[in-house]
Parts: structure tokens; C-alpha cells; sequence
């Protein structure tokens, strides 16, 4: 922050103070330099005095309004507008709440506040260094609107001599790690106390700031890339609804990892459920924002349509005994690659907690072969790439996904060797036979052609592991629940897959010689909850 010397500097009444932030939470040092400000007390960052309009008014120009339900912005902006209400009529203060979009980084943000001012006002009310004051305390926000002339009342910064004031910000932060308000009551204004004791917002903010499958972004993953695999979900929407349609129980019927409500829309449009409650439920906030603009376009033929912005096994939606069917499709390998087996059990708990007496569950997903620690012998197409010679880190590379475009498939088993849950200190043993040809276990060889075209996501593929149980294995966790398994379950080979993107480049065989077809990629897997007894 460079700032001009006082006699240099212009000081005009100013009728607004901009107050930007999350705002989260508010805090009593506002409450009262805000008040102090208003009344002309204060000085800005140069040590010139503000001069202030009788009657002043403070504009809390709330960032990332509609980003709610992660770490970095906790709370939706609703909450944080029902809480500058209350926190303005006990300080006094005239304001207006501006909601400003949550925005990538940029260095036009300054712009991005004035306008969302002009906007919302309807164009009564432009910002300009001759009528507005900036409270602010952060530098890189100071930094734009110094050049352009306003002056700055420095909030927090503005602190006596060795002291520090803590931001609201740290003041979340403390929350999330105690679960209360009470170590910070003297620093959390009553505003922002009272409104997270009424809508429980501490235990909202304690579960996300502790969830370990959703990253500060409220994404599972962050090297997703989303364009491709929200396609690759709609795409095969009718494919999966005719995969789970026939075993489907009328009633209340949810979705766990909705993704982008594809399957869902398929739902709302069978006849034979028109009368059923439709939930989805979907952890990555991205992808939940998708299925909630859906529902607002019209996307769903079935107005009980409803979506969650949760992680299931640290929130529970829906009440006991209440669900008569609960769908997760690509789910359950992802819960097990991103927080582990434990989860796995704690999700098929959590299903089966829900489930009402004679509900299904019905998780269809990838699946590990029979027998995936056997040694088998493969041979992969050295002709369609190049061979994989750059040592640059995958997360490295310029554009990683025109390099795996060029590998050939030998190249790509390299590539996959390297990257595949290295971040999690795992290996792939294997031995190398010949140029294109090695040896390893067959659940290391299935994982490599599982995944071996999604470019687009290598690094998020990297982190998932396709094969870690085989079909008896998921049986075992959905009866170690309390689950009957259905006559109807099984296990398959995605004949397409295996026809149009595995043979072709892929031979396999046992090491006495003997061909080993490609099998098992996935699984159907139908699982039902014994009646209550009938009372004697």
C-alpha cells in the first residue's frame, strides 16, 4: 500500500462508507469503528481526516453472495444479509446490502463492487472518490481503489499502537475448531451471535471446516475438470435409468451424488413415479449449483424434485426409516478413494438408517475383477502415441491433456504407473516382459484401462481407485449393514468399453499362455431392507 502524503491529499464530505467483505460473521470492533467513522472520528490511511455527510450511509457489499457451503464461504448470503440487518439497527447505522457474485481473482475487482453497487440500486447510487470512503482492511483491495483516488478508512489496521484486532474471518476459524461462540463472545457482535444460535449455522460451519472429502472450494476434487464429466453424466442418463428403473420403489426416492441431476430428470419423468418425492443430494457445491439452476429453468417434470447441498456421512438428510429408495451411482468408489473403506461402511449405515422397512438401495458403480491379485501377463499398442519420455510431473506439464492425447498406449501405462494414488503413497508393482509388454496384478491392469482415456481429469482420475472390491466384496459391506441382497444384483462387463476401447489395444493372458478375456468393470448391486416384524 503506498500512500500519499496528507497535504496532497483532496478530503471531500463523503456521503457512503463501502463496507465490503464476506461477512460471515460481524464483529463488535466494527460495530464500533464503523460507528465512530459515520460520525466523522476517523482518519484515513494517510492520517487525513474524513469528513462525513450528517447523514451517512454504509453499504456492506456482501462477496460471493450466491457461494455457500464450503470452507472459504460457510454460510449463504441470505444468512450474512439477516444478520448486517440486525447488526445495523443496533449500531444505528443508515445502510443498504449490496449482493456482489462470487468472481474468480482479478485485478478489476475494484470495478466489479461499484458496479454491483450501481446495479443494485438501479443506478441512484454511483460510487466515486469524492463521495465514498473504502473500509477496508485488506491490502490487495486497498491496493485498487488507492489509484483510483478514494480515501481508506483502515478498520482493523487502525489499531492502537501493538495491538491486534482479530478479523472476522479468524473469528469463523475459531468457531469451526471450538464448536461454540464462547471463546470469542466479547468479540462477535450480538447480531451475527444471535442469528448463528437460530438457524444452527455453529454446527453448519464445525461440519464443513471438518469434512475430509470436500476441499476448501466445497469440491471433492479440484483438478476436475467439470465440463467434461457433467456431459459424460447426461450423456448415459438414460443408459443408467434403464440400469436401476425396473428396481426402484415408488415413494420417497433419493439420489446420493446426484451429480448434475441427469438421472434425476430421468426419474421425474416416469410415469410410474409421478407420484413420488424425488431427492438429490450432491456434495461438490459446483455441481449442485448445476442442478438447482436446472430445477429454476423447469429441468424437472416432477415439481417434488428437491436438492441438498450435504455430504451424507457427516449430515444426515433424511430421517429414520423414511426413504423407500436410495440410488448411488459412480459414488461409493469415490467415497472409498477420497476419505477411505471406514466411510464406505459409515455410507452403507447411513443408507440403511434411512431406509424405510421393504426400501432398496441400489449402488451401481464400478467393480474390481474376480480374482484381481492374480499375476497376468498384457501387451499393450505401442503404435497409436508416442512412448511417455518427458519427466515433468504430470501436475507440471503445460498442457497435460494434449500430452496424454499423444501417448500411445504403452506410453499412457508409463504415465498411469507414475501418477496413479502416488499422492497417497501408493505403488504399482509390475515387470517389464518386453517393449509393450509386462506383467502385474490383474486389479492393477483393470485400473489402468478403466481410466486410461480420461484425459480431461487424469489427476482427479489418478486419486480414484476402480477396483478395490470385487463384487463379493460389495455384498459383504451391504449385508454387513443389515441388508438382503436381491436375487438381481451382479456384476458385468461394459461390453462397449471393453469392445471399442480395451481389446483394441489390449491383450491379456495368463502366465501359462492362455487367453484371459477382459471382464468384470461394474456392478449392479440390489439390497433391501428386511420389514419390521410384525407385531404379535
Amino acid at each position: 500500500m503506498r500512500h500519499p502524503e496528507p497535504s496532497k491529499r483532496y478530503s471531500p464530505t463523503v456521503k457512503y462508507i463501502l463496507f465490503p467483505g464476506r461477512h460471515h460473521v460481524l464483529t463488535s470492533f466494527q460495530a464500533q469503528y464503523l460507528r465512530a467513522l459515520a460520525a466523522g472520528k476517523k482518519t484515513d490511511a494517510t492520517g487525513t481526516p474524513i469528513h462525513m455527510d450528517p447523514q451517512p450511509i454504509v453499504i456492506f457489499a456482501v462477496t460471493s453472495w450466491d457461494h455457500a457451503g464450503t470452507r472459504r464461504n460457510p454460510l449463504p448470503g441470505h444468512r450474512r444479509e439477516a444478520a448486517i440487518e440486525r447488526f445495523a439497527s443496533i449500531t444505528g447505522l443508515d445502510h443498504i446490502v449490496v449482493p456482489v457474485l462470487n468472481v474468480p481473482p482479478t485485478h478489476r475487482f475494484a470495478d466489479v463492487l461499484l458496479n454491483a453497487v450501481s446495479v443494485s440500486s438501479r443506478s441512484a447510487i454511483e460510487l466515486t472518490s469524492d463521495n465514498t470512503v473504502l473500509a477496508s482492511s485488506t491490502p490487495e483491495l486497498i491496493d485498487l481503489f488507492e489509484p483510483k483516488g478514494f480515501q481508506i478508512a483502515t478498520v482493523e489496521l487502525d489499531a492502537a499502537a501493538g495491538e491486534r484486532i482479530q478479523r472476522p474471518w479468524e473469528l469463523v476459524e475459531t468457531i469451526a475448531a471450538t464448536g461454540s461462540t464462547n471463546a470469542i463472545s466479547g468479540l462477535l457482535h450480538p447480531a451475527s451471535t444471535r442469528i448463528l444460535s437460530r438457524y444452527n449455522l455453529t454446527e453448519e460451519i464445525v461440519e464443513l471446516f471438518a469434512d475430509p472429502l470436500l476441499g476448501d472450494e466445497g469440491d471433492i476434487t479440484e483438478t476436475r475438470d467439470y465440463a467434461s464429466y457433467q456431459a459424460s453424466f447426461d450423456g448415459g442418463a438414460e443408459r443408467k435409468f434403464a440400469l436401476v428403473a425396473e428396481h426402484i420403489r415408488p415413494g420417497r426416492i433419493v439420489d446420493i451424488g446426484c451429480g448434475s441431476g441427469s438421472l434425476l430428470q430421468q426419474l421425474a419423468q416416469a410415469p410410474s413415479l409421478a407420484e413420488s418425492d424425488l431427492f438429490g443430494i450432491e456434495a461438490s457445491r459446483h455441481l449442485y449449483e448445476v442442478c438447482v439452476h436446472r430445477r429454476n429453468m423447469g429441468g424437472f417434470d416432477n415439481q417434488n424434485t428437491f436438492f441438498h447441498h450435504r455430504n451424507v456421512l457427516r449430515t444426515p438428510v433424511l430421517a429414520k426409516d423414511s426413504v423407500d429408495t436410495t440410488i448411488t451411482m459412480a459414488l461409493t468408489h469415490e467415497v472409498w478413494s477420497y476419505v477411505g473403506p471406514h466411510d464406505v461402511h459409515a455410507m452403507a449405515d447411513a443408507i440403511f438408517t434411512h431406509t424405510r422397512g421393504g426400501g432398496r438401495w441400489i449402488n451401481a458403480d464400478v467393480c474390481g475383477p474376480d480374482d484381481p491379485d492374480e499375476i497376468v501377463e498384457f501387451e499393450l499398442d505401442m503404435l497409436d502415441g508416442a512412448d511417455d519420455t518427458d519427466p515433468t510431473p504430470t501436475s507440471k506439464l503445460d498442457d497435460a491433456t494434449a500430452y496424454l492425447d499423444g501417448l500411445s498406449t504403452w506410453g499412457l501405462w508409463h504415465r498411469f504407473v507414475r501418477d496413479f494414488r502416488a499422492h497417497e503413497g501408493e505403488t504399482i508393482s509390475w515387470t517389464q516382459v518386453a517393449p509393450g509388454t509386462g506383467q502385474c496384478r490383474r486389479g492393477s491392469l483393470y485400473e489402468f484401462l478403466t481410466k486410461k482415456d480420461y484425459h480431461d481429469s487424469w489427476l482427479s482420475e489418478m486419486h480414484e481407485s476402480f477396483c478395490h472390491y470385487t463384487f463379493a466384496d460389495w455384498r459383504s459391506i451391504a449385508e454387513t449393514a443389515g441388508f438382503v441382497i436381491d436375487p438381481a444384483s451382479h456384476s458385468y462387463s461394459n461390453e462397449w468399453i471393453v469392445e471399442h476401447r480395451m481389446t483394441p489395444v489390449c491383450t491379456v493372458r495368463t502366465l501359462d499362455g492362455a487367453p484371459d478375456p477382459i471382464g468384470i468393470t461394474h456392478l449392479v448391486l440390489v439390497a433391501t431392507k428386511p420389514s419390521s416384524p410384525t407385531p404379535i
